[in-house]
């Protein structure tokens, strides 16, 4: 009893043992430079993770001071049609400060610039004072105002790039010809990354009607921009045209919403990026329990001599304890450092993709949860590997193959127990999500689990069918796989999980850059023209087979809105509590056509085509909308077609490839029944050539103004430029990784040349040449990286079409010429660290050593 009571009282007064920290002291200073890998897993991690939360606390710190700016105005109201009486005469009831208007439609514009060319834009018609906050940036910088008083336009910087523009030079929008008087580079609602996609051109709205472009079926979108004196009365003001906005299936948009709204898109890529740094800090969680690990292995011999000269058990545990307690420390405020370094590069690596002027600040909650987690994690993998220091017997001193009799303990199971906990936790309190984090947790422990099997059956397999017949040199180097202190399974893993990183990366980048290249390749059209009056029908198509082009579809398209379901009318399904109809589903405005077959994008899941029996019309519906709408077969939809109702009923449902030949639609008609509603038509062709394409749009815009043009050749080449810039920044994240899996394998490597010394002194000793040792190192490493490789390209594979198909729902296209060169790549890497770190190992003397030894 008394010798329990001795232990417990001894545990308690170990910190304050100064004869333990003084000699972790000088066994730290002696073995620094080791050390140094430990803290450079430490520093990588962190760095990664306080960088990503520095970044994302200013980014949502200057959402949250430039919403209003961003937005332009106090609140702003959206229509797909004009607004109704109703509506204006509330706009005009509202107590507000200021009012402005805009309209934006999707049109061909002719640039008569030193570089003429067509292009499909997006024109903004304002007028007013838009915008009451923030500004516009142009050049010159009175550009706005000489277009709000004549015939002017401003273009987005990219397009007045892609057509060297100048003030010299005109653009052509419908029936107009404008002079140009400068370019935007910020605008509140545009600009940035949305002028990628849809690049703008900016005129007054007194000037909208002269250009001839409004016609029936023209999609035009209107706004109009509010700005009030207090909060009070924005509030007030949408109370009261909420109920009316709602009635006619309109949208507004408040500062708050904004913020939302961009802290909700944000904060999807702020998860992404938090992965990549989860994967580091895992990595490094590797790099210090591997390096602790061999660390301790060496010092077995030393802790043998402590226990023979009196110390305890706990007291050898200490003295490595405190190292890594305050290598940790200092790794952490070295990662804590240059993560704060790092998030300076952030904004400049996705200035294309924020709408945001970031003034960086130092954030000091990261800093304290970097230099938290940074112990955690120094101490918590640290601590494992050291515990089995407690049990090094005094007789290991003279057989230092005796093993302990005891290695099992509280500490080292409840150590393990947090180990599990802590990549959970982690990734579930970065994401934000229990399931994110759970999901990531979960596929990590899959990706371990399966590189730890083939590491360990590689070891077993090349143990049990081991080429005797072999020459030495080949033989040797597969039992490397396999010898004592080996480091199989460890560099398999890291190797592994940095395959599986940048392979999933690179497989998910492909599937959706290539997704438009496929359904181009299936697709027989890739020009498609709308808005097409019905005037103009027999002139297109003249024109199209002029430039013998063929015509792939002709198609109709009639718009109409919903007027009741099963007998209840949109205002009762409003009204209705407990009807989960969403009240865009019914209030939208639906664009159908007629015909009395499949598309080849469509196929019927159940029930029948569209038809006409007994007087009664029967519709089809895509598959999904028939769940947002709640209808299926047999169910009544009575639609109001330009002021006149049909009544229809469901008669099957259609499973619809939307990206496929479009166009395609919610609900299609059988012939018979709308030809003489008021309509407007689309035509799809396939153009080769690119001077063919050039010929037919300035033809095409010189005849037929109004009608537009969708080069989906353009689109494509638009989209690949999009994810190179994408691309980039995400490689530019996974560096982090990469660079942590690079120093924890350079660790491990390191850390077992200090093991390989006397092996290869044996070997010298015995004949082997240099030449023989250098070929045993490559091929072993080559081994390594091989079946690592391997193993987490195939496990990317599974992850890649996950995602594709589940999370993306996309057409899984992986790039297999690519996967193939990052696995070459990461067997001449693994092969050039692994003869980097053991070069200096081979190059000593088998005397040098020895006399080391002695």
């Amino acid at each position: 009893m008394e010798y329990i009571i001795k232990i417990k009282k001894e545990k308690r007064n170990l910190l304050k043992d100064k004869w333990v920290w003084k000699m972790a002291y000088r066994d730290a200073r002696k073995n620094f430079a080791r050390l140094f890998l430990f803290i450079s897993s430490v520093i990588i991690g962190i760095a990664a993770v306080v960088s990503i939360n520095s970044f994302n606390a200013n980014l949502q710190r200057s959402i949250d001071e430039q919403a209003k700016d961003l937005l332009g105005a106090d609140l702003i109201v959206n229509a797909n049609n004009p607004f109704e009486e109703e509506l204006l005469a509330a706009f005009d009831s509202i107590q507000s400060q200021e009012q402005a208007e805009e309209a934006n439609l999707a049109s061909m514009a002719m640039f008569m610039t030193s570089t003429p060319g067509t292009r499909l834009i997006r024109i903004v018609a304002l007028r007013g004072g838009f915008p009451f906050y923030g500004g516009i940036e142009t050049s010159p910088g009175d550009a706005y105002n000489i277009m709000k008083s004549a015939p002017f336009v401003m273009v987005d910087e990219n397009l007045a790039s892609q057509y060297d523009v100048s003030s010299e030079d005109s653009v052509q929008l419908g029936g107009m010809v404008f002079q140009i008087a400068g370019e935007v580079s910020k605008i509140p609602g545009g600009g940035g990354i949305q002028s990628t996609f849809t690049p703008s051109v900016y005129i007054s709205l007194d000037y909208l009607d002269s250009t001839n472009l409004v016609q029936y079926g023209s999609r035009v979108n209107y706004k109009r921009y509010f700005k009030f004196e207090t909060e009070e009365q924005t509030e007030a003001a949408i109370e009261i045209l909420k109920p009316i906005i709602r009635k006619y299936g309109h949208s507004y948009e408040t500062v708050d919403g904004r913020k939302e709204n961009l802290g909700e898109g944000f904060r999807n890529l702020y998860r992404f990026f938090n992965l990549l740094a989860f994967i580091a800090l895992i990595l490094g969680c590797i790099g210090v329990a591997s390096s602790v690990h061999i660390y301790v292995r060496e010092k077995r011999e030393t802790v043998a001599v402590l226990r023979c000269i009196g110390a305890s058990g706990w007291q050898s545990f200490n003295i490595f304890f405190i190292q890594t307690a305050f290598l940790g420390l200092l790794g952490s405020a070295l990662g804590v450092s240059l993560g704060l370094a790092i998030q300076y590069l952030l904004p400049q690596l996705l200035s294309e993709f924020i709408p945001l002027n970031l003034n960086l600040q130092i954030s000091w909650s990261a800093v304290i949860e970097g230099l938290i987690l940074g112990v955690v994690i120094s101490l918590l993998f640290s601590v494992l590997p050291l515990v089995s220091v407690r049990f090094v017997p005094p007789l290991t001193v003279l057989r230092t193959n005796f093993e302990p009799l005891k290695t099992v303990s509280k500490v080292r199971i409840t150590v393990i127990i947090l180990i599990l906990l802590f990549p959970f936790l982690f990734a579930a309190y970065q994401s934000d999500s229990l399931i994110i984090g759970a999901s990531f947790f979960a596929a990590l422990l899959i990706a371990f689990t399966a590189l730890a099997t083939v590491a360990m059956l590689l070891m077993k397999t090349v143990r049990r069918f081991f080429p005797s017949g072999w020459s030495f040199v080949w033989r040797q180097s597969l039992a490397n796989l396999f010898r004592p202190n080996n480091q199989t399974v460890v560099l398999v893993v890291v190797i592994g999980l940095g395959a599986f990183l940048m392979a999933t990366l690179n497989i998910v980048q492909n599937s959706l850059l290539n997704q438009v290249e496929f359904i181009g390749e299936e697709n027989q059209s890739n020009t498609i023209l709308f808005d097409i009056q019905p005037g103009q029908k027999e002139g297109v198509v003249e024109l199209t087979k002029e430039n013998e082009l063929p015509v792939q579809q002709l198609v109709p398209i009639i718009t109409c809105r919903i007027s009741s379901i099963n007998g209840k009318s949109v205002s009762e399904i409003q009204n209705d509590t407990t009807d989960a109809i969403p009240n865009w589903a019914i209030t939208r405005e639906y664009r159908v056509t007629y015909r009395d077959s499949l598309h080849s994008a469509e196929t019927l899941e159940r029930g029948t085509l569209q038809h006409i029996s007994n007087d009664s019309v029967y519709v089809t519906i895509s598959a999904g909308m028939h769940e947002n709408l709640q209808v299926d077969i047999g169910d009544t939809v009575v639609f109001d077609i330009q002021g006149v109702p049909v009544r229809t009923y469901i008669s099957g449902v259609r499973d619809v490839e939307w990206p496929k030949d479009p166009p395609n639609f919610i609900f299609v008609f059988p012939q018979g029944v709308l030809e003489q509603a008021p309509q407007i038509f689309v035509l799809t062709t396939r153009i080769e050539g690119q001077s063919q394409a050039n010929n037919y749009q300035r033809e095409l815009v010189t005849l037929f103004p109004n009608v537009s043009l969708i080069d989906l050749r353009l689109v494509l080449s638009t989209i690949d430029e999009f994810f190179d810039k994408v691309s980039f920044v995400i490689q530019f994240m996974a560096l982090f990784s990469i660079v942590t899996g690079l120093v924890v394998l350079a660790g491990a490597v390191m850390n077992s040349k200090y093991l390989r010394l006397k092996e290869n002194v044996l070997l010298r000793t015995i004949g082997a040449m240099k030449k023989q040792i250098w070929g045993m190192t490559i091929l072993e490493y080559g081994y390594l990286g091989f079946f690592a490789g391997l193993t987490g390209i195939g496990l990317s594979v599974l992850s890649g079409w996950a995602l594709a198909v589940f999370f993306f729902e996309i057409i899984f296209l992986p790039d297999f010429v690519s996967l193939i060169l990052i696995w070459l790549g990461i067997i001449l890497l693994t092969i050039f660290v692994g003869w980097l770190n053991t070069r200096d190992v081979i190059n000593r003397s088998p005397l040098e050593v020895l006399r080391k030894e002695g």
